[in-house]
């Protein structure tokens, strides 16, 4: 036989099994993420519309629904069913389960109390741990919920044998204990990777106040104790007058909607400063009552089962928020905000983290960076060696199983070409954020332009209690995906060059000319989310837009005519959770043209700004834009205003009247804190309180810390 048809033969045979293990990989179905829809009702509600939350109230003497003994097994029974499913997000339900045990086990009856120990004997707690799930529990909130919910566990039952793994209450005390040290320790040192996100931070708060109120480590609680403390002084630095709508690296569309329908940690809000931060609104003769109600509706919200077990905790004096946090929420003064957080990939490399240790795996995941070059081996091995590729969320992973393309390096293909799943990391953050007593403005500065991103959101202007402002460039094609994530309103197609300084924004978009691989369609449009109906005022002018909303104004320049979709519920079921099932006629619902849109070209530019009339009124506001000097060349855009000239391009340059702005930021840098990255102490200083923020013995590892 010829060596030629030998080689011919050899490398069918290597076609024909390539082909059939891929086959039988996709052949492969993930385990059930969610349970089916004809049985969510059962695990979110009972029969008459009564949530967990309500049975804990009830419980403890402080709610005004009533339970009988078998519904209160029922309703934790199907708490319970949900943990044993091992359905995603079960780690949050298992919060206030354990809270249950801890707070209400006198008037619990035996069969609810051992119901509530066999579950949390039979729980997977993290992926090390045997048997097939699409339970989430890599990412920044996921990690903690898990390592709480373990080592309080371990704690209440250390002398049982936990059923999934075998090991004693007391072993996954200490397994989990590292992990906690882990967490704590990476985000006084490098901040949230998912900074400033209304919707995740709500998901730490929950564990992180079980740890506080349940741990028997005292010095370990209070580092805990130390890292809330950080949570709160982010969101007092980048909240205006009780509301919450920053930039994120991980945000839905609700969230970047308005504060009344996407801050999910609002009545945690409310515990802490809600009432005083709103006064001056509500004693503002010139408000509309009707917005004064939708504030009123806000500071009434009720905690959700997750957000109650940090609620009750302030409740009971068992945590107790800095008077100079306070402060600094509570100020009306204007000020400037700079700061540094998160990790990007070279950073995880830099700092010695990545690797297979459990705090280098928590600091990669926590990052959600997954195919990035620097990090792509270390995640194939990982999940391998734990067997997790019928995890739904990690699933496509499986290919790289395949034997033929073991061969292939994953790190020199993952650089070569830019995949959509890269832009999942949450990157790191360099935060700006202008603040006055009606306002915010903040910015993720040079946030990585170009990548694709998953949920990000670059700029945002908080403007009122019912509506923010925003833009994105659609992932897809701009017709469709309206709820997905990345989708037409959630993360960016291609991540926009964003830039700020103080009370201005400029961000530019260069649209994609040709799908990545991985991309199905690529927009070639921008868009703003501008709902006329929801302004007191908007005048669309070709190429600019002008709104003012409570006294707040806004004018935004476009280096192109900007047009207004028609109306269409379909869109608005992408940017509003659960819009469907709502009233269309809830207040926060554009009922108008809303989708404010920028088609066609190579580059898209706007230029922000606000203002408000305690520095001016809306007619002298626009007649001061319009004679602002606005030039738009290529991917530029220069701008000049009354602090002087914003000089910005594509590729990275940002001037501020000719002197270019530094990157990184510092960890924070504002006049409350000043703080590098990786300090051992965090000063804040609010003019009439100080703090000093530090680590008393959470000593895992964090790369070179």
């Amino acid at each position: 036989m010829k060596i030629s048809k030998l080689i011919r033969l050899a490398f069918g045979a290597i076609a024909l099994g390539t082909a059939v293990e891929t086959a039988l990989q996709i052949m492969k179905k993930p385990a059930q993420e969610l349970p089916d829809d004809k049985d969510f009702d059962y695990y979110s509600a009972d029969a008459d519309g009564r949530k967990f939350e309500d049975l804990y109230l009830f419980l403890t003497g402080q709610g005004e629904e009533k339970f009988t003994e078998e519904q209160i097994f029922r309703m934790l029974s199907a708490q319970a069913d949900y943990l044993a499913h091992r359905f995603d997000c079960a780690d949050f339900r298992a919060q206030l389960l354990f809270k249950i045990y801890k707070d209400c086990s006198e008037t619990l009856s035996g069969r609810c109390r051992d119901l509530i120990r066999d579950t949390f004997l039979g729980f997977k707690y993290f992926m090390d741990e045997p048997g097939d799930d699409s339970m989430c529990y890599w990412s920044e909130n996921h990690q903690i919920l898990f390592a709480v919910s373990e080592y309080l566990a371990g704690q209440e039952w250390e002398n049982e044998i936990f059923t999934n793994n075998g090991m004693t209450g007391r072993q996954h005390k200490e397994k989990a204990e590292e992990r906690i040290r882990a967490w704590i320790r990476q985000r006084f040192a490098y901040g949230f990777s998912e900074y400033l996100s209304n919707n995740y931070l709500a998901e730490d708060l929950a564990p992180m106040a079980n740890f506080i109120a349940y741990a028997d480590d005292r010095a370990l609680r209070e580092d805990m104790r130390t890292v809330m403390h950080i949570l709160w002084l982010d969101v007092a630095l980048n909240s205006v007058g009780n509301r919450f709508v920053a930039v994120s690296s991980r945000m839905y569309g609700n969230n970047k909607a308005a504060n009344c329908c996407g801050n999910s940690i609002q009545a945690a809000m409310n515990a802490l400063w809600g009432q005083d931060a709103a006064a001056p609104l509500l004693a503002d003769p010139d408000l509309p009552e009707d917005e004064k109600e939708a504030i009123r509706a806000s500071l009434a919200k009720k905690p959700g089962s997750i957000v109650l077990c940090f609620t009750d905790i302030v409740k009971k004096g068992i945590y107790t928020l800095p008077p100079a946090i306070r402060d600094i929420a509570l100020t009306r003064e204007p000020i400037d905000v700079r700061m540094g957080c998160g990790l990007s990939p070279d950073d995880l490399v830099s700092e010695g983290l990545v690797g297979q240790e459990p705090y280098q795996v928590m600091a990669q995941f926590g990052a959600e960076t997954f195919t990035n070059p620097q990090v792509i081996r270390n995640t194939v091995r990982y999940f391998k060696s734990n067997d997790m590729f019928r995890n739904a969320f990690i699933h496509y992973f499986r290919f790289l199983d395949v034997s033929f393309l073991r061969f292939v390096d994953p790190a020199k293909f993952a650089a070569r070409h830019e995949l959509p799943t890269h832009g999942i990391a949450t990157w790191r953050g360099n935060v700006y954020t202008y603040r006055t007593a009606r306002y915010a403005l903040s910015t993720v500065v040079n946030g990585t332009p170009g990548r694709s991103s998953a949920q990000d959101h670059e700029w945002s202007a908080n403007i009122a209690e019912r509506v923010a402002l925003f833009s994105t460039h659609p992932a897809g094609s701009g017709e469709n995906r309206c709820g997905s994530s990345p989708g037409y309103w959630i993360g960016n197609g291609r991540r926009p060059m964003s830039a700020q300084h103080k009370n201005v924004n400029i961000t530019i978009y260069r649209l994609p000319d040709r799908r990545r691989l991985g991309e199905t369609a690529v927009a070639r449009m921008t868009h703003l989310y501008l709902p006329r109906d929801l302004y007191d005022e908007v005048i669309l002018e070709d190429n600019a837009v002008f709104a003012r909303k409570n006294g707040v104004f806004a004018a935004v320049l476009s280096n192109g005519p900007l047009i207004y979709k028609p109306y269409d519920k379909d869109t608005l079921a992408g940017l509003f959770k659960n819009l469907k099932k709502a009233d269309l006629s809830a207040d926060y619902v554009p009922k108008e043209e809303f989708d404010l849109c920028r088609f066609g070209g190579e580059y898209h530019a706007y230029i922000t700004e606000l203002s408000d009339v305690e520095t001016e009124d809306f007619d002298s506001f626009i007649a001061r834009i319009r004679n602002n000097r606005a030039v738009f060349e290529n991917g530029t855009a220069e701008y000049n205003t009354r602090f002087g000239e914003l000089a910005v391009s594509y590729d990275g340059l940002f001037a501020v009247n000719g002197k270019e702005v530094k990157l990184p930021f510092d960890r924070y840098d504002c006049k409350f804190c000043r703080a590098e990255r990786k300090a051992d102490s965090i000063f804040v200083d609010s003019g009439k309180n100080m703090l000093t923020l530090s680590l008393r013995e959470s000593g895992i590892p964090a790369g070179s810390l």
